[in-house]
């Protein structure tokens, strides 16, 4: 087995991946002016990438060319020559994507969760929906080079075991990397999901091109995701974004923040899906005829209560209006210390679209100096399962294509 190619190989080989990767099937002096080598550098760099089963030579098809003679041939970066697996583990729904090394899916998988009693059960849920997924594909478990997975929780970075995972029964202390390590044989990572799927919007959602994003998960849980100049804020203890345990709506709640028997935290109490039900049961609440009629029908939940919010009921407009200026209380915290570009709005409730929207920007407006953009999360329930896949990509990229400069610099930057 050779040696590894010293550093300055290793850089135009990454190069040269970089522009393949970025615009496919070119000429090996197209390569070379847009990366700078010479044409025997590229050459050899190709040769080398070929040999190593990343790049392949193909035919310039006969319809691109206008001159008689033989056609040239051209080189494409193999995006089939593996595949990465991403995974949003969920109270309700387990969902597993393979992507090549593009990023494009090339197959999803669903299965639902909820109906799992401990941790075994989910488990077997989980490589249920990855089964399928590779089975769609066509792609035995060999093909996987990196596995990345999104789940409810507080990973402890040195321990690797999850912590306040909430409606996952027995998730709480598990291992979970070292449990799907038994499934695939390539590299797996845990992460939060609301990181992820920070990380999701960011590389194809709203906030493409975007450095300092913030993801606020709005749905059963509330929860944060920070990036901070296009790398994921985790913090000293994997915690960083939990706004669910915020005590800013009652700083004088004796039980800090601490989650209660459901695992849900005092902040996420007061403006998640369940505090839109609780304010739509209340007592002033109930003499709107609509909310009236959905309580006494047993037909009262969050979607009976945003579909009456849009079609002009004020009791449920009033619901709405209540619950975002709570949730504009705990974000506007998070805004003022870490002024971002961006607010991504995500998760269940978000799919109100403009109604919840609009009430959050005007309850922030007043609580920070400098208006912050919001938009509503453009990947929806995808965003925790895309974030996934981009960090399996990462991890090929680190572990095994050759890096290029702008790599070698962050990584130097980081140590």
């Amino acid at each position: 087995m050779r040696e590894d190619p010293p550093l300055l190989r290793q850089l135009s080989q990454g190069r040269v991946l970089t522009v393949l990767r970025e615009v496919s099937h070119l000429r090996l002096a197209e390569i070379a002016r847009r990366t700078g080598l010479s044409r025997p550098t590229v050459s050899e760099v190709v040769d080398e990438l070929r040999a190593a089963g990343w790049v392949e030579y193909v035919e310039e098809h006969p319809d691109s060319r206008n001159v008689m003679g033989r056609p040239a041939r051209l080189v494409r970066f193999r995006a089939d020559a593996g595949c990465v697996l991403g995974i949003d583990i969920g109270p309700h729904r387990t969902s597993a994507v393979i992507a090549d090394l593009n990023g494009e899916p090339l197959a999803t998988s669903r299965c639902a969760t909820s109906a799992a009693q401990d941790s075994r059960e989910l488990l077997a849920a989980v490589r249920l929906t990855v089964r399928g997924a590779l089975d769609e594909a066509g792609l035995k478990r060999e093909a996987v080079l990196a596995a990345a997975v999104g789940s409810p929780g507080i990973l402890d970075p040195r321990s690797g075991k999850l912590a306040q995972a909430p409606g996952l029964p027995g998730w709480t202390s598990l291992n979970l990397k070292a449990e799907l390590r038994r499934t695939f044989r390539c590299p797996v990572q845990v992460e939060n999901d609301v990181n992820l799927a920070v990380l999701g919007e960011q590389w194809k959602g709203i906030a493409r091109n975007t450095p300092t994003v913030v993801f606020a998960l709005w749905g059963e849980r509330v929860g944060g995701g920070i990036c901070i100049d296009g790398r994921l804020h985790r913090g000293t203890s994997g915690a960083a974004g939990e706004i669910g345990y915020l005590t800013v709506l009652d700083p004088h709640d004796d039980h800090g923040a601490r989650p209660d028997a459901e695992g849900l935290g005092p902040f996420e109490r007061l403006t998640g899906a369940s505090a839109i039900v609780d304010l739509a049961s209340s007592l002033p609440y109930r003499r709107s005829p609509r909310l009236a009629a959905l309580l006494r029908e047993g037909a009262l939940d969050v979607v009976s209560v945003f579909d009456a919010a849009a079609d002009g009921d004020p009791g449920a407009q009033g619901v709405i209006d209540t619950v975002a200026a709570r949730l504009a209380r705990g974000l506007a915290p998070v805004l003022l210390v870490l002024d971002p570009d961006l607010l991504v709005i995500g998760g269940g409730l978000s799919r109100a679209g403009r109604v919840v929207l609009d009430a959050v920007t005007r309850h922030l407006r007043p609580l920070t100096l400098v208006p912050t953009p919001i938009e509503l999360s453009r990947l929806g329930d995808d965003a925790v399962v895309m974030g996934a896949v981009r960090l399996a990509l990462d991890d090929v990229e680190n572990r095994l294509l050759p890096p290029n400069e702008q790599r070698v610099r962050s990584e130097n930057r980081s140590t």
